[in-house]
């Protein structure tokens, strides 16, 4: 039987965090969470009992990670690795501790039963600005969250375009969304790339969206994508990666749609199997409705 593992980032938001791996808790999953190092109330040994059928494995080597960091992408690589050092599952599944399954878990399953072998990456055509993230060396990799050392790292790219200096050149670069579902053969191929993607990205900025497309890019996987042609527009909602995020509402360009209770009908209505974001502090009234609607018993 077809085995998955589940990867989660999380930070914040343990409460609700607890119902997402309640919610994913099946015979059929694996379960690895990355906790960011810095993140303030996580205890381990508080999590004893979460998952009755799931194996549940928090990292004990937690990373600092910073928004638009190199952190990112060193915590997905060590998510992965963790997963397939248990053996081979027929797909990862990253998500983010702030999301949540809209179907299912057998419906899940059966949607990856049914495509075995395909990639869901959601790719997206490049702005203009985007390619600044990888052209030009950037002093501090984890500074673009912080004020100061992002108007260090924009003022050194600009001295950088005067004299005509980029680095990373003859690497074709893609773009598409950070969160991904793939199978045991690309998770793999990932990993066994490692040192390359670290010499690439680790004078880069904001390269979540970029190292797996851009590795993908020019691997055997290329042709697996469920969906192999980038969107023009971010905020166009399709199946590639199969997770529902709302960026027409978003409250900034940074961040999408928060989705609060009224959003039920739609949450309902798609064909996703995942959805983001949620937030217990903004509204966890919808966290609990899809919990008790959708949590095993």
């Amino acid at each position: 039987m077809a085995r998955h593992a589940y990867l989660i980032l999380a930070h914040k938001n343990f409460g609700q965090l607890r119902k997402l791996i309640e919610m994913l808790d099946h015979e059929r999953n694996d379960i690895y969470v990355h906790v960011d190092a810095k993140a303030v109330g996580f205890r381990p040994d508080e999590w004893a009992g979460a998952t009755r059928r799931s194996r549940l494995v928090f990292l004990p080597d937690r990373i600092h990670v910073s928004w638009g960091g190199v952190s990112i992408m060193r915590s997905e690589l060590a998510l992965l690795k963790r997963a397939i050092a248990d053996g081979e599952h027929d797909y990862y599944h990253l998500l983010s501790g702030l999301d949540l399954p809209i179907k299912t878990q057998n419906e899940i399953h059966a949607f990856f039963d049914a495509r075995r072998g395909t990639e869901f990456i959601n790719l997206w055509e490049f702005k203009k600005s985007t390619r600044t993230r990888f052209s030009y060396f950037t002093v501090f990799p984890e500074g673009e969250g912080r004020f100061s050392t992002r108007i260090v790292n924009h003022i050194f790219k600009g001295l950088q375009m005067a004299v005509g200096y980029r680095i990373n050149r003859g690497v074709d670069f893609r773009f598409g969304s950070q969160w991904f579902s793939i199978t045991d053969a690309l998770a793999r191929y990932t990993v066994e790339h490692e040192g390359w993607l670290e010499k690439v990205f680790r004078h880069t900025s904001t390269c979540d969206e970029i190292f797996l497309p851009t590795l993908v890019a020019a691997s055997p996987f290329a042709d697996r994508l469920l969906v192999p042609t980038p969107v023009s527009n971010q905020k166009e909602v399709n199946l590639a990666n199969m997770r529902f995020i709302d960026w027409t509402r978003g409250e900034s360009i940074r961040h999408p749609w928060v989705f609060r209770a009224s959003d039920l009908p739609l949450l309902e209505s798609v064909e996703h199997l995942w959805a983001r974001k949620f937030d217990e502090t903004v509204d966890s009234e919808i966290i609990d409705i899809l919990y008790k609607k959708l949590k095993q018993d």
